[in-house]
């Protein structure tokens, strides 16, 4: 019976100058009359990686069917006759088997060769058999984590346990060993803990209750993993987490009361600015303001816009106002956000506020009430005949006022009119041929 005979292999780096490799017998002979029998297959015989003391010898092939001196031994495969070649080699007298380069696991993790026995004539002694060298692992690869920042995001006031973001990094090491049995943790985060990872997953989630980016809008995360299950080699990430906004702030007015002066007579213009705080992030939904006049204004005579840079609102006036009927005007405003206000937001206090808008008088122009008048005269009238008599009022009732009347359009100069009093005679005939009598 031939058969290979396997023998346990020591790969202490410090090997004694005696120390002999483990001979494996796979073509062993047996009785006379037995015949040949296929060679059993040899348990893989296993190296570590970055070995640095070579040519190391890993184990010696022999065959009893042959007198010692009289057999000729050889392997191939990758590693010898095939690329990577030059990684082992055979004395093919003796039939050890020697390790002549540094192995990598993570290149190649097994070599498999085949071994050969010849005579010295080189005919074939045995069916050739196989040979397997495994490649153990070592721990020569850092953790490193598949990007340097990781980003993530999570609403203010987000209840613990919040998932935020997921931490991952690789190891080249055997998966199968702790080599590569990765462990996260945070190294540091600038506060007490807010933020936790699963070292596990590398998940990170939310810790406290109360997270408020009115406080704190940005937190920078350092990440750490360790093979080894956590007491290996290490390597470090950062994570940028940064709070989104909700409406936890109601506006509130700078004042509990505002004063404005408004020239009369006049509209489409702007009176004042209303000054708001709001803590919520600016330019967003929770942060504009919307104005509402709740009484004092029963003609809607006012309006208020929102700046859409400052948040100030802004009083305007969209009808005229009048001094003589009405000298102070009291409006009650109302702020809120275009956003609805979250339940459990604290009330404003100064929520709303008075704005007195004092009327500044000016000086009228004086009105006809009537206007056009209209009158008839006898044709061929004489000169000094009374035409009408239009009586002008001044809106300025409170100023002592002097009405002025004069004439504006007469192309035939036939009529005057007395600047005092606004009575209007002719002072010439009408002509029945006059290009500007139509119709009469």
């Amino acid at each position: 019976l031939d058969a290979w005979g396997v023998a346990g292999l020591g790969l202490s780096l410090g090997v004694p100058e005696s120390w002999r490799p483990s001979t494996l017998h796979p073509w062993r002979r047996a009785g006379a009359l037995s015949r040949v029998r296929r060679a059993w297959v040899i348990p893989p015989i296993s190296v570590s990686e970055n070995h640095k003391r070579l040519p190391y010898p890993l184990v010696q092939i022999k065959s009893d069917k042959q007198p010692l001196g009289s057999v000729l031994y050889s392997i191939q495969g990758p590693g010898v006759d095939e690329e990577p070649r030059g990684v082992f080699s055979i004395d093919k007298f003796t039939g050890k088997v020697y390790l002549n380069a540094m192995l990598d696991r993570e290149q190649t993790d097994r070599f498999r060769l085949r071994a050969f026995a010849l005579d010295l004539g080189g005919s074939t002694l045995e069916d050739p058999t196989d040979l397997e060298i495994v490649v153990v692992d070592q721990n020569d690869n850092r953790p490193a984590f598949v990007r340097e920042v990781f980003v993530g995001r999570v609403l203010e006031g987000a209840a613990p346990g919040t998932y935020v973001t997921k931490a991952e990094a690789t190891d080249a090491d055997d998966p199968e060993t702790d080599n590569a049995a990765l462990r996260y943790s945070i190294l540091e985060q600038g506060a007490p803990e807010v933020f936790s990872i699963d070292e596990h997953t590398g998940e990170i989630r939310t810790v406290q209750v109360g997270l408020d980016r009115e406080v704190v809008a940005v937190y920078n995360l350092t990440l750490q993993v360790a093979d080894m299950s956590g007491d290996g080699l290490t390597a470090t990430a950062s994570a940028i987490i940064s709070l989104d906004d909700i409406n936890d702030n109601a506006p509130e007015f700078t004042r509990d009361e505002f004063f404005m002066e408004a020239t009369e007579a006049v509209s489409g213009v702007d009176v004042g600015r209303l000054e708001v705080e709001d803590r919520d992030l600016p330019g967003s939904p929770n942060w504009a303001a919307r104005f509402t006049i709740l009484g004092g204004d029963p003609d809607g005579q006012f309006a208020i816009r929102t700046d859409p840079k400052t948040n100030e609102g802004v009083l305007s006036l969209v009808k005229p106002l009048d001094y003589e009927s009405r000298e102070r005007h009291e409006l009650q405003v109302l702020v809120q956000n275009e956003a609805p206000l979250q339940a459990a937001a604290p009330r404003a206090v100064r929520g709303q506020a008075r704005v007195t808008v004092w009327v500044q008088d000016a000086n009228e122009a004086p009105v006809f009430p009537e206007n056009p008048l209209r009158t008839s005269l006898a044709e061929g009238a004489p000169p000094g005949t009374p035409v009408a008599m239009f009586s002008a009022r001044d809106p300025d009732t409170r100023q002592l006022q002097r009405l002025s009347y004069s004439k504006d359009y007469d192309p035939e100069d036939w009529l005057r009119v007395d600047a005092a009093t606004g009575r209007v005679l002719t002072q010439r005939v009408l002509s029945p041929a006059s290009p500007f009598l139509k119709d009469g």
